[in-house]
């Protein structure tokens, strides 16, 4: 059996293996009215690797490793959090600095880190409270007082058993990120599978990090459509974002995945599974 990739809705994405499944920042509540999976979609979950403590990349994480048993690997700040507030193990917690491999579960894993664009958390609260935005000031409230969020934004390498290696750059394609650190990465990493986020107008610099990296595939997912709705900020259109990489990486199969998305790691096949949920338009 091939290893697959499988997109799960915002910033969730597996790596399921001969030797278990990985998830990252796997997410599941219905949030800024979309939701596609819940808890028992990953149950199955062996090792779990969080890029960051934004809400919704962390706030299902506790869950999940109850519900799964599954070991983590991220940032000391992401693993304090969960041993002090979820009470989870420390033995099953593996927290990792930039460029220091670990393997957990036959994944061999290293770690880097990547620039966010600008948010300012205490702006967007003080914003929020100013405008009268239930919404919003819910999202800044949460994310200030149930998340890590001043962990470090870390991208994650990945080599399977049989050698497939695969690089989740999350949503750091943007254009904080300098020609240089990426290059960096290119030099440092193989990348046989590149996972990239693609959001607002950072089409060139998705194009520009795919071509640095140079993989054989890519995949392409968005990882915060709804949360800019709920903000009143547009992204350029999907197809725009496939057609730069493919300017860039004419050899590359660039594929866009939409939540239950299954992509064959090695042959770029797809499929999907609609899920269960049902998430707004």
């Amino acid at each position: 059996m091939n290893p697959t990739i499988r997109y799960y809705g915002w910033s969730a994405l597996s790596i399921e293996a001969p030797n278990g499944t990985l998830f990252f920042d796997p997410f599941f509540r219905e949030y800024c009215g979309a939701r596609w999976f819940g808890l028992e979609d990953f149950a199955h979950a062996n090792v779990v690797c969080i890029t960051h403590g934004h809400e919704e990349h962390y706030l299902d994480t506790p869950a999940v490793v109850a519900r799964s048993g599954a070991e983590v690997v991220g940032t000391k700040a992401v693993c304090d959090y969960l041993a002090w507030r979820s009470r989870v193990p420390r033995d099953r917690l593996h927290p990792v600095r930039p460029f220091e491999p670990v393997e957990v579960r036959g994944f061999a894993i290293s770690t880097f880190r990547w620039q966010h664009r600008d948010i300012n958390l205490w702006k967007a609260l003080a914003k929020a409270l100013f405008q009268g935005n239930a919404t919003q000031l819910s999202w800044a409230w949460s994310s200030a007082t149930n998340a890590p969020f001043y962990s470090d934004y870390t991208g994650f390498h990945v080599t399977l058993p049989g050698g497939l290696t695969v690089l989740n750059y999350n949503e750091g394609f943007n254009s904080k990120m300098t020609d240089a650190e990426i290059a960096d990465l290119g030099s440092r990493f193989r990348t046989d599978v590149l996972l990239a986020g693609m959001q607002l107008d950072f089409t060139e610099d998705v194009a520009r990090g795919a071509a640095a990296l140079k993989p054989r595939l890519v995949v392409l997912y968005p990882p915060h459509d709804h949360f800019h709705r709920m903000m009143g900020a547009t992204s350029r259109p999907w197809a725009e974002f496939k057609a730069a990489v493919e300017r860039r990486l004419p050899d590359a199969l660039v594929i866009v995945a939409e939540p239950g998305t299954i992509v064959d790691a090695v042959t770029g096949e797809t499929r999907l599974v609609p899920p269960q949920g049902a998430a707004a338009a």
